[in-house]
């Protein structure tokens, strides 16, 4: 081969190889500068991304990634020019005059910035892209006012008013316009009314706020106005039970009944939430009108177990100021809706004979005889009913509740046979017989067998949300306190708490008192006291609970955990039972003020507005 062959051979390798190798080398810097730029090495980026653009000016992302070093140095007049010589390529991008309009704004230039964004509209002022690619640069620089309006011009150049509804719902409520945000979610509902659960959960990152939630009630109301439409009452009752105004919603929801011709189903449906939610008395009517409108046959009986749950509720809500004060026994107007409650079981019981209806109401009539009235025998009949039941959920809960029955009756023998038949039930629930468990060991307690409770209490799983894991992480605790230091003693007490299981108080309080003369050292005399305050208040001795109290309060002064229990009971007492409203409001802030991180003082500054009538 001549050398000039050669020659020419050799040249074309090496235009072949050239590009090939450049272009390697390229993408090699266009990583490295990446890496530089992730890692927040802007400045080598800078020097990289520089050296590429030169190269090759028409590539964007080496543009692109000159841009954003240059912005992160802070060099904006630089970035501003760089856009500038992009657009000289490419004059008519309407990207392009938003980086720019960015540029200018981050280098102060606020009145540039608004000539380069109103160019980028100008490049396609028909064109809705062209708006939103504009909003969104204004948005990302926090300018919300103005990206509000240039999606609103949008509607007018476009001649679309249904132009960017979502956007500019979101964009208002992040602005605190939750009057525009609900008006623009209106619109949206009017063009696509399935999506009224949609609209909801996007209102609802809002609607926590009263003042947002007040002010969407406004627009939806006035809306109404205007239109009969089904989804805006909807979307109204749903705004209405948000804020707790169930009142109002159960308005709403029966003309939502009579518009949807529903028969009952809407207020059935208001009525399970306003249920789930506490609102015992709302539901309790809802229920009823339910039931009245009439509900279909098959919707029936779980309205009217509902409403007979609801009655039984509102009866426990009229106890709380006594439970909360200790004292024995239903008021008045509990004992009537008590009875009512029960009433209502029971003819849930005759309609509906053998079926889960049924079981499950004799279970709350059961409930109602055993925690209102503590008729031991006609609860036992009640539960031993549920019992023999073909519903083996309700039967093995039953079989819980017979249990105690026997233990208040002092059958413990008997007690613990039904709690061991529970906890070796195979198809019983964990939590069922985790419940067993715990009340087998309050038996063997009672019965002065401390090593055996506390080996079944560590076999307890304990579920903190159920109503007895506090009941039983506290036994436990006493128990591995006491237990090998004061047996002789723990057995008095133990026997005292029986009594008092069975509503034996008197006893229970003489054989307290026995035991803190007996053993004055023992390490659990205040919780002696306080167990001694607790059933004279029981027992209507409120003068010598007060005593009580405030022995254990001077008496164990240092020594105590129990000190603002005993404060926070003494007000109670004078409060709920005495009725001496300025012993009470004394009490309450002697508790705030001897023991300011106590569990009790949102309970007693809570009660302290109230007496004062301030409170809201």
């Amino acid at each position: 081969m001549s050398g000039r062959v050669v020659a020419v051979v050799t040249m074309t390798i090496v235009v072949l190889v050239c590009p090939a190798m450049q272009a390697q080398d390229a993408s090699a810097k266009f990583r490295l500068a990446q890496s530089y730029e992730q890692g927040g090495d802007f400045e080598n980026a800078l020097t990289l991304y520089r050296e590429l653009y030169a190269r090759e000016p028409s590539n964007y992302m080496y543009f692109d990634g000159l841009r954003r070093s240059l912005l992160q140095l802070k060099r904006y007049d630089e970035a501003a020019g760089l856009i500038r010589h992009r657009l000289g390529m490419y004059p008519n991008d309407a990207n392009l005059f938003c980086l720019l309009g960015g540029a200018l704004y981050q280098a102060g230039n606020e009145r540039e910035a608004d000539a380069a964004w109103e160019k980028a509209i100008a490049t396609e002022p028909t064109n809705p892209n062209a708006y939103r690619l504009v909003a969104n640069s204004l948005l990302e620089h926090r300018l919300l006012d103005k990206g509000a309006a240039v999606f609103k011009r949008a509607r007018i150049a476009c001649n679309d008013p249904t132009l960017f509804t979502l956007d500019l719902a979101q964009l208002l409520a992040v602005s605190m316009d939750y009057a525009g945000a609900t008006t623009e979610f209106l619109r949206y509902l009017e063009q696509a009314p399935m999506q009224l659960l949609y609209v909801q959960n996007r209102m609802a990152q809002f609607t926590a706020k009263e003042e947002a939630r007040n002010e969407a009630i406004l627009v939806v109301r006035e809306a109404l106005r205007k239109s009969n439409d089904m989804n805006l009452y909807r979307l109204l009752g749903w705004l209405l039970q948000e804020g707790k105004r169930y009142e109002e919603a159960f308005g709403v929801y029966k003309t939502i009944d009579r518009m949807a011709n529903a028969r009952g189903a809407e207020l059935y449906a208001f009525a399970e939430r306003a249920y789930k939610e506490g609102a015992f008395a709302i539901a309790a009517e809802a229920y009823k009108a339910a039931i009245e409108a009439p509900l279909s046959p098959q919707r029936l009986p779980y309205a009217k177990y509902g409403y007979a749950l609801a009655l039984k509720e509102l009866s426990v809500q009229s106890d709380t100021a006594s439970t909360q004060a200790g004292i024995e026994g239903p008021l008045p107007e509990s004992q009537a809706r008590s009875a009512s409650a029960i009433e209502r079981f029971r003819a849930i019981i005759n309609e509906y004979p053998h079926t889960e209806f049924a079981a499950r109401s004799a279970f709350q009539i059961g409930m109602i005889q055993y925690s209102r009235y503590f008729d031991l025998d006609a609860a036992l009949a009640s539960f031993t009913i549920v019992q023999q039941s073909s519903v083996p959920a309700l039967q093995y809960d039953a079989a819980i509740k017979i249990g105690e029955v026997l233990t208040a009756k002092g059958d413990t023998t008997g007690a613990m046979q039904w709690f061991r038949t529970v906890i070796a039930a195979p198809n019983a629930t964990p939590d069922q017989q985790d419940e067993a468990t715990y009340r087998l060991a309050e038996v063997q307690y009672f019965n002065g067998n401390f090593s055996e409770a506390l080996k079944t209490l560590e076999a307890v799983s304990t579920n903190l949300k159920a109503d007895y894991a506090n009941d039983a992480l506290l036994l436990l605790a006493f128990l591995q306190e006491n237990t090998l230091t004061a047996p002789a003693p723990l057995k008095e007490f133990a026997r005292a708490d029986f009594l008092a299981r069975q509503k034996k108080y008197t006893e229970a309080i003489t054989a307290l008192q026995f035991l803190i003369e007996k053993y004055p050292q023992v390490l659990f005399v205040d919780d002696a006291l306080l167990r001694i305050a607790s059933l004279q208040t029981l027992a209507a001795r409120y003068n010598d609970a007060l005593l009580t109290y405030q022995r254990l309060l001077s008496q164990f002064k240092e020594s105590s955990i129990a000190l603002d229990k005993a404060q926070f009971s003494i007000a109670e007492v004078y409060d709920y039972r005495l009725k001496d409203k300025a012993q009470a409001l004394a009490a309450y802030e002697r508790l705030l003020a001897d023991y300011p991180q106590s569990l009790y003082g949102e309970r007693a500054r809570k009660r302290i507005r109230e007496l004062r009538g301030d409170s809201l």
